[in-house]
C-alpha cells in the first residue's frame, strides 16, 4: 500500500499496492493486472496523464477490480477532476465495502470541500476494519476533521491514538507541534517538531524550519540560527530557504540591535558617575 503526504497540511491520500493475479487468470485479466501496474507506478511518479491512460485501459479489462477504480480515482483528483475521482471511489467502495484506502481518499475530497460529517462517517467506517494496517492515518485525519470543527481537546486525543498506533508518524507530530505553538507552550512544540523531522519526514524543510523558528520564540537565538542555516543548505530549491535568509538577516539585525542599545547602556553607565552633580 503505498502513500502520498503533503507537508503543508499533511492530508493522507492512499493508492493501492499493484500487485500480481493468480496464475489461472483469464486473457483480460492478464491484460488488467498489466495497465494497473503500469497506472500506479505512474502515479506513484506523480505522471497523472500517463496513469490516467493506463488505468483507464485497466478499468476496461476488469470493471469490477475495486483497487484499480480506487486508484483510478485518485489520478483523475491529481489531474484536477475532483467529481470524476468521487464517482470512482464510491464505486470503488461499492465492489468492495472493506476498501479502506477509497474510504480515506473519499474522505480526504470530502474534507477539502469542507463537507466534514461525511469525511467523519467514512474515517469511522475505517476504524471498524480491524485488519487494517494503517489506522494511525485514519486518526489522525479524525483529527483534522476536530480541529475543522473547533474541537482541540478531540484533536489532541486523536493524534496521540495516531502516534500509540506508530510512534514515528511524523505528520501527528508536525500537527502536535503546530497546537502547542498555538498555546505557546514552545517547549513541548519544540520537542514535537523534532520528532516531526524524523522516519519518512526527514526529507522534508517544514519540520526544521519550524523548529528554528521555536528556537526564536524561546530566546535560543543562536542555535535557532544555526537551524536556519541547515535549512538553507538542506533545501536550497525550496521556498524554506528564501524563509529561512529572512529569518537569518531579522537575528542578525536583532542581535546588532541589541549590541548597540548595550554598547549606549555601558556608555550611560560609565559617563552617569562621572556627571557632575547638581
Amino acid at each position: 500500500m503505498k502513500k502520498i503526504i503533503f507537508i503543508a497540511s499533511f492530508l493522507t491520500l492512499l493508492i493501492s499496492c499493484a500487485t500480481s493475479g493468480p496464475k489461472d487468470q483469464t486473457p483480460e485479466e492478464k491484460k488488467a493486472d498489466l495497465y494497473y501496474e503500469l497506472g500506479t507506478n505512474e502515479l506513484m511518479k506523480k505522471n497523472y496523464l500517463g496513469a490516467l491512460t493506463s488505468l483507464l485501459k485497466a478499468r476496461e479489462f476488469s470493471p469490477s477490480d475495486s483497487k484499480i477504480r480506487n486508484n483510478l480515482g485518485m489520478a483523475y483528483y491529481f489531474k484536477g477532476q475532483p467529481d470524476l475521482a468521487v464517482a470512482e471511489l464510491k464505486e470503488a467502495i461499492s465492489l468492495d465495502k472493506k476498501n479502506s484506502d477509497a474510504k480515506i481518499n473519499l474522505g480526504t475530497i470530502y474534507f477539502e470541500k469542507k463537507k466534514y460529517k461525511e469525511a467523519r462517517r467514512l474515517y469511522e467506517e475505517v476504524l471498524t476494519n480491524i485488519t487494517f494496517e494503517n489506522q494511525f492515518r485514519t486518526y489522525y485525519n479524525l483529527s483534522l476533521v476536530d480541529l475543522a470543527e473547533g474541537d482541540r481537546k478531540g484533536a489532541f486525543e486523536y493524534l496521540a491514538k495516531a502516534i500509540s498506533e506508530k510512534d514515528n508518524y511524523c505528520p501527528a507530530h508536525f500537527k502536535l507541534g503546530q497546537l502547542y505553538s498555538e498555546e505557546y507552550k514552545f517547549k513541548d512544540a519544540l520537542a514535537s517538531y523534532r520528532e516531526a523531522g524524523k522516519g519518512t519526514c526527514v526529507s522534508e524543510p517544514a519540520p526544521l524550519y519550524e523548529q528554528a523558528v521555536t528556537l526564536v520564540n524561546l530566546d535560543r537565538k543562536e542555535e535557532a540560527a544555526k537551524k536556519f542555516q541547515e535549512v538553507i543548505t538542506k533545501f536550497p530549491t525550496t521556498q524554506y530557504k528564501k524563509m529561512a535568509i529572512s529569518q537569518v538577516n531579522q537575528l542578525n539585525h536583532h542581535i546588532d540591535s541589541e549590541e548597540e542599545s548595550l554598547s549606549i547602556n555601558r556608555k550611560q553607565t560609565e559617563v552617569i558617575p562621572n556627571s557632575p552633580k547638581f
